[in-house]
């Protein structure tokens, strides 16, 4: 027909045109400091350096104003990656921002490869604001690497993400970040410091045991569970979920409920 359609009323391809097949365009929230990276977007765009609009831009004033929550918070929005840009270490206008930007962020990515969401799903990346060309060439990887990802799947990944959320924001973590520095580098009262390396591999197994409580307690919003339902749930082993599970006993956040025949249910507890 010549009005483009078939018999049936339906759209018919001219000769030689072909079926396009759609490119997933990825969604990136980005932090940028304002005295570096911020200046540094501004040259790539004065500059005219090409780059994907796959980034939505939240300007801040420094990165170590950047809370680990709001990594968090932009996945559960929507968004398929979350980056991080900062000043280069050294080169902080308020001395020392991105170094605490960088050692919160270290604890998130160690989050994030344990609930299975993985790494990359964030970056921290350091340009100054005479580095327009690095900034576009930087946004140009993040895409390109988002889109090898696919996009983030928050509901798939809803129970995992909310209990990085839970970690992130408890106040374990949250003491044992900010003292990081206090720690390894300034010593207590008496003069002792501990090696960074053992403090990461104590900050490391301390966000791994509350990830897994944070777990248990998500898990537990829908109804009582008996250990095995839990560890089916969450994936972890049914000995650790009776660890982790006497954990939360222990600190009021969990208790038995009934019985199914002789298998305990236990319930989470309001804080």
């Amino acid at each position: 027909m010549r009005d483009g359609t078939d018999s049936g009323g339906l759209p018919r391809l001219w000769k030689g045109e072909k079926h396009m097949s759609k490119v997933f365009e990825p969604k990136i929230l980005a932090f940028l400091c304002n005295w570096c990276s911020y200046a540094g977007a501004d040259l790539a765009g004065v500059s005219r350096f090409q780059y994907p609009s796959s980034i939505r831009v939240i300007r801040t004033m420094c990165s170590g104003r950047v809370d680990p929550l709001y990594i968090t918070e932009g996945l559960k929005s929507g968004f398929d990656q979350v980056s991080v840009f900062g000043c280069h270490l050294g080169d902080c206008h308020y001395l020392d921002g991105n170094v605490f930007a960088s050692k919160r962020m270290r604890l998130v990515e160690h989050l994030l490869d344990l609930s299975g969401i993985g790494r990359t799903r964030m970056a921290l990346r350091w340009v100054s604001a005479a580095e327009g060309q690095i900034f576009a060439d930087t946004v140009k990887e993040l895409t390109e690497t988002t889109r090898n990802l696919g996009p983030f799947d928050r509901v798939a990944m809803g129970l995992r993400l909310a209990a990085v959320e839970t970690v992130l924001r408890g106040p374990r973590m949250r003491w044992l970040t900010g003292m990081d520095r206090q720690i390894t580098e300034r010593g207590n009262v008496y003069h002792d410091k501990m090696d960074e390396s053992l403090f990461q591999e104590m900050l490391k197994l301390a966000a791994e045991e509350e990830y897994q409580k944070a777990l248990l307690l998500e898990s537990l919003k829908e109804g009582p569970l008996s250990v095995r339902e839990m560890a089916a749930k969450t994936g972890l082993p049914v000995y650790t979920v009776s660890l982790r599970l006497n954990d939360l006993e222990r600190r009021g956040q969990a208790e038995l409920k009934e019985y199914e025949g002789s298998t305990p249910k236990f319930v989470g507890l309001a804080a």
